[in-house]
């Protein structure tokens, strides 16, 4: 059976019960960016942090345990959908955090779509939307 995607109600579904078969995963993503998905879930009674650490170029890594994985995505997704349907005083605000949040939510589902329930590699998650450096071509005359 195909699973169905992350960002419809049976999706969600799927994403969430994978989320809770994780013992733990890294988030691995731009400093600026863990914030603000933080802010977005930090209020979830499930979630829990540990100390980020530091990577190259900005980028931080954070633990998640299952629990703390699936308020992640149960908050990301309320606001995906609030951003979708809701009524909001400032409305662009509204959609740059839909777009934001989607792509946060996008990119865990997206690994965790592809986890197996057996025993294997940690589960590491990178949300990094840079673009890569161009690359330089020589023309020969």
């Amino acid at each position: 059976m195909e699973e169905p995607c992350p960002f419809s109600s049976a999706g969600r579904i799927w994403t969430v019960m994978r989320a809770g078969r994780v013992a733990s995963a890294t988030v691995v993503c731009h400093r600026d960016a863990w914030e603000f998905v933080a802010a977005r879930v930090g209020s979830h009674p499930h979630f829990r942090t540990q100390a980020l650490e530091e990577r190259e170029d900005g980028l931080v890594a954070e633990v998640l345990s299952g629990r703390s994985l699936v308020a992640v995505m149960l908050s990301l997704y309320q606001v995906t959908e609030a951003g979708l349907w809701g009524e909001c005083a400032d409305e662009l605000e509204t959609y740059a955090d839909c777009v934001m949040v989607s792509k946060a939510y996008g990119a865990v589902a997206g690994v965790l779509n592809r986890t197996l329930p057996v025993e294997g590699e940690p589960v590491v998650m990178t949300i990094d939307s840079r673009m890569p450096a161009p690359r330089r071509v020589r023309l020969v005359p």
